[in-house]
């Protein structure tokens, strides 16, 4: 288990799904590979690129399409504004892929500082729309570690594969295509899965 430090905060997931409604939520090729797996989906059906001109700087790895702009790979959302894998049962907002979820998603509400010492944060302004926080016990953060650790070597694996496929779309060894670089993205995940 990785040391951390983090808040001592009270935090049971309240099921209300604003959290799924509010953030576009990034993947990367593995989040891919997960969800593709445990749906049967195509990663088109899934997933869309995002300009990073239109959003700004997440940290995240940005892929080139042929329209010259860096993106970053997102879940999809519905016309209402939640990811397209929440559902509405009994009252509460689930998530369909839950044991699947993007990387990114299991610790949420905290975000994490890479370092020596994983530092997990409260997500800022969370506490305004998140009726999760302080309900439950003081939530005990190593499952968010073990996850923040697990994304940043996916991370890195990730920034490896968009430097890859930039370097092909600026040589124009690739003409940049959404659905090309989805298909490189889930050969690259399941390479690494081997």
């Amino acid at each position: 288990m990785p040391e951390w430090v983090g808040p001592r905060i009270r935090f049971k997931c309240a099921l209300c799904g604003e959290c799924c409604r509010l953030y576009w939520v990034p993947i990367t090729h593995m989040d891919l590979l997960r969800i593709a797996e445990r749906t049967g989906l195509k990663p088109r059906d899934f997933a869309a690129p995002i300009p990073k001109a239109a959003v700004g700087e997440w940290g995240m790895p940005a892929f080139l399409l042929s329209d010259g702009r860096e993106h970053y790979l997102v879940l999809k959302k519905r016309l209402d504004g939640f990811c397209i894998f929440i559902e509405l049962r009994s009252g509460r907002f689930v998530c369909s892929i839950y044991d699947a979820r993007p990387l990114n998603c299991r610790f949420y509400p905290f975000v994490y500082i890479p370092g020596d010492v994983v530092r997990l944060e409260l997500v800022e302004g969370a506490e305004r729309f998140c009726p999760g926080i302080g309900r439950g016990p003081v939530r005990d953060l190593s499952a968010e570690a073990e996850a923040a650790v697990e994304r940043e070597r996916e991370m890195e694996s990730y920034r490896e594969v968009v430097e890859r496929w930039n370097k092909l779309v600026a040589s124009a060894e690739v003409d940049g295509d959404f659905d090309k670089f989805l298909e490189f993205a889930l050969a690259a995940a399941r390479a690494s899965k081997l």
